[in-house]
């Protein structure tokens, strides 16, 4: 008993060992390199290691990440003018489907880059990448900036791969915190703190705005209407009805205007979004119909009334059905489970309302049948 407690307590301690490793930078054996300095970065799990010759302001670096990248492509990146990903000198490696490794540099321009090849405003005197027990490690030799300073901007990150091509990384999470600053002389990082961007307020005030108007003030006028069965409240449930659906229309337009302005912003996010993109023009089409149809409504008892509110109720769920399936994209993109999970309090609350109103319509209606039965009798 006493030796198999042993077995499983050395077992123990060498998986605590292992991880150890695999979490400590200076631990990680290279096969025929050597640095001097490392440092265990905040964010994917990632490491840089480096050696400076301050003579020459000339640095090595090997960039990893402690997880497999099969599928997957992997980057490391100084910028020289600002803290953010445009105007980044990367430098990237990929696994091709056939094994084959490729590394090579991009200057990243443009929020929608697909890390094309190219140039880097750098001095680069070699990038190579190797496959080291499962991980893709990019090797890189090139001359920092010549500022007077060893502290760098730098940006890494890792993202698919579609036929071989670097695809968009995810906008949410560690992949939106994966920047800082760097010391090649002390070894000190440092992460950057996220600033609050002109993109990102426009990005704020668009998930805002269409939350508002589609998600919430489009179904909540379509429980106003139902108001109409019960007594005393006619015609206050149409006009209720009518200003609640303005508004969410008007509120709709200028969100969506933000939502055109952020997708000329960045091709890139126009890619990956595409269905977030054609659901919000649809939204607009179906509302600016709705809209329409309120100056063609038949009175009443006109022949026609009937198709007239086949057509309003169908753009009209359609329209409600549409805005949700769009706000849960919308949460998705921005990654903001906390609101998401207000929103899906506020749509069951609404729901609930929803069907009280009908049962109440439905007890009205038998009491009222009743009435005339008796009177009928």
């Amino acid at each position: 008993m006493g030796y198999s407690k042993m077995l499983a307590f050395c077992f123990f301690v060498s998986l605590f060992f292992i991880s150890y490793a695999q979490t400590n930078c200076s631990d990680f054996q290279f096969h025929d390199k050597s640095y001097d300095s490392c440092s265990n970065l905040h964010t994917l799990n990632s490491f840089i290691h480096w050696n400076i010759d301050q003579s020459s302001r000339t640095v090595e670096i090997a960039f990893r990440r402690s997880e497999n990248v099969h599928g997957r492509w992997l980057a490391w990146a100084i910028n020289p003018t600002s803290t953010g990903m445009v105007g980044s000198q990367a430098f990237v490696a990929l696994q091709h489907s056939d094994g084959t490794l490729e590394a090579y540099t991009s200057p990243i321009n443009t929020y929608g880059t697909m890390l094309e090849k190219g140039d880097l405003s750098l001095r680069v005197y070699d990038v190579s990448a190797q496959n080291i027990n499962g991980e893709i490690i990019i090797f890189a030799k090139f001359e920092i900036p010549t500022n007077g300073s060893t502290v760098v901007n730098h940006v890494w990150q890792e993202g698919p791969l579609q036929d071989n091509k670097p695809r968009i990384h995810d906008l949410s999470g560690d992949n939106v915190k994966s920047f800082g600053t760097l010391d090649f002389h002390s070894g000190e990082t440092m992460a950057t703190k996220v600033k609050s961007s002109s993109r990102s307020k426009l990005k704020i005030a668009h998930g805002i705005i269409n939350g508002v108007s589609w998600g919430m003030l489009m179904p909540l006028g379509v429980v106003l209407a139902r108001l109409r069965y019960l007594p005393l409240t006619d015609p206050i449930w149409f006009h209720l009805h009518i200003y609640c659906q303005i508004l969410a229309y008007l509120l709709g337009i200028t969100g969506g205007s933000l939502g055109f302005v952020l997708g000329r912003q960045s091709s890139g996010v126009k890619i990956k979004h595409t269905s977030h993109r054609y659901i919000g023009g649809a939204l607009l089409g179906l509302a600016t119909l709705q809209v329409l149809a309120r100056w063609l409504r038949p009175k009443p008892d006109h022949k026609y009334r009937i198709y007239w509110n086949f057509y309003h109720w169908f753009t009209g769920y359609a329209t409600i059905i549409l805005g949700i399936i769009n706000c849960f994209k919308g949460f998705q993109m921005m990654d903001v489970g906390i609101w998401k999970n207000a929103y899906i309090g506020f749509l069951a609350s609404l729901g609930f309302v929803a069907v009280v109103l009908e049962v109440l319509r439905w007890i009205l209606k038998a009491k009222k049948d009743t009435e005339e039965s008796t009177v009928g009798a």
